[in-house]
């Protein structure tokens, strides 16, 4: 018998490989084939004998009446093998320690990788030592992990721990469950026969600390000026769609630039998943649910009766969302409308709205569509995933029709955002808030720029920025 087969899951052998990254419970490792691991570091593989120890401690306490609090798990698992006549190392007695503690108040070894900040999802696709977890690492991309589950049982269960926060359950007659963690994470599962490969689950983590706009800069999915434009247009009241392919960064980006939004105004958010993240005193969050027959498109009308300054739309899908998106453009209620999208240009998002049923002079009440891609680039024969934003484009009414103004785009020969046309929209509003001619906001966005990559490489958090642009 193997620990695995006690516990459902452990953690596969070492094999021989070069750390190249190590944190306070992990390491990435890589061999000699090129081939990098996420491991785990917090406890070693179990022993058959420390699976059953867990076990076994797990159903005694289970067992009795008395309810253990978190800081007691230690001293539990002591009087456990005291009562049990097991010795255990010192550091045995660690790991054990603090295994038993996730597994009964967290989720398991799944916790270990929860807790890394760099990770940004998690995902199973199997059973078995040959279909590991696998987690995409927001430096390294995907990557195996040395964490593996033994039994559909033992994934369903997990599962199920996971989603018992809002009383669902992954079941025979109920294959597929989505559920929001705790945490804000967003878990997706299925089983038989929905998942041919065995059970499955993504989590797609919350991240508790935002990227600021510097720190976009130094991922190079912006260049220092193309943030600066976005900054000026922000302060003076463009809407903004941010389009882009499924994990371009969407999301990402419109919480960055909320920190060039001042603190006091009001700002309305409207989303089904809770992914926004602003440092603003005066916001509403509005939630989709979808048992109570409260959608998406009946939230985003119901701002305009709540005075916004800002109105943000989480994620804009169906054919009503996106109009009920537009009308509140049209309403001209506070200082601008935002949203994501899904579409890998400016004219793909455009056309799928025109597809929407959106009427051509109601896409002129769009100031700005941003568009982000996420595609892997060969460097040195190996694949790495990327980020950019790939078009800044303004939208112009001409002859009754809409048309694209690109100001900034992604030159991909040359690895470089590139300025391409003169933006005509955004500073003819910003001459109106600044005050300022065309010339004088051509030297403040360079003012901007030159201020944005001086902060490159401090580390500012997102409540410092948002204090160092003048948002208080």
């Amino acid at each position: 018998m193997r620990a695995e087969n006690v516990l459902g899951w452990n953690l596969l052998n070492r094999e021989r490989a070069t750390e190249i990254w190590n944190g306070p419970s992990s390491s990435i490792r890589q061999n000699q084939e090129g081939e990098k691991t996420y491991s785990i570091e917090a406890f070693p593989r179990l022993s058959f004998q420390e699976a059953m120890l867990l076990r076994n401690a797990m159903q005694e306490l289970h067992s009795s009446s008395s309810r253990l609090k978190k800081e007691q798990a230690r001293e539990f698992l002591k009087q456990y093998c005291i009562g049990s006549l097991i010795e255990l190392d010192r550091q045995q007695a660690e790991y054990c320690s603090l295994l038993l503690e996730k597994m009964v108040f967290g989720f398991g070894p799944l916790d270990f990788l929860l807790q890394d900040d760099d990770i940004e999802e998690i995902a199973l696709i199997g059973t078995g030592k040959g279909k590991p977890v696998h987690v995409f690492h927001c430096r390294q991309g995907w990557l195996k992990t040395n964490l593996f589950f033994s039994s559909g049982s033992s994934v369903k269960d997990l599962v199920n721990r996971m989603a018992s926060c809002i009383g669902r359950r992954l079941t025979a007659n109920s294959p597929v469950l989505n559920a929001l963690l705790p945490d804000g994470s967003r878990l997706n599962a299925t089983i038989r026969p929905v998942s041919f490969t065995g059970p499955s689950f993504t989590i797609r983590k919350f991240r508790k600390k935002p990227f600021t706009p510097v720190q976009l800069i130094e991922s190079g999915t912006f260049s220092a000026e193309l943030m600066a434009f976005l900054w000026l247009a922000m302060q003076s009241s463009c809407s903004i769609l941010i389009a882009g392919n499924t994990g371009s960064g969407k999301t990402t980006t419109l919480n960055a630039l909320f920190s060039f939004v001042p603190k006091d105004e009001r700002v309305v958010v409207v989303e089904e998943t809770p992914e926004i993240r602003l440092p603003h005193s005066h916001i509403v969050k509005l939630n989709v649910v979808k048992e109570q027959g409260i959608s998406m498109q009946s939230l985003i009308v119901d701002t305009l009766r709540m005075r916004p300054d800002r109105i943000v739309v989480g994620e804009v899908r169906s054919k009503a969302e996106t109009k009920a998106f537009v009308d509140t453009l049209l309403a001209g209620q506070g200082k601008g409308s935002y949203a994501t999208f899904h579409g890998q240009s400016c004219e793909e998002a455009l056309n799928r709205m025109r597809a929407f049923g959106i009427e051509e002079q109601d896409l002129a009440g769009i100031d700005i569509v941003l568009v982000q891609r996420r595609w892997d680039s060969i460097e040195n024969g190996k694949a790495k995933e990327r980020r950019i934003a790939v078009e800044a484009c303004e939208l112009e009414r001409k002859q009754g029709r809409i048309s694209i103004n690109p100001v900034f785009r992604y030159n991909f020969k040359k690895s470089g955002i590139e300025k391409v046309g003169e933006s005509a929209r955004a500073m003819e509003m910003a001459e109106k808030c600044f005050g300022m001619q065309k010339s004088g906001l051509e030297r403040e966005i360079e003012k901007r720029a030159a201020l944005l990559e001086s902060w490159i490489g401090k580390g500012l958090s997102i409540e410092e920025f948002f204090r160092a642009v003048g948002g208080k």
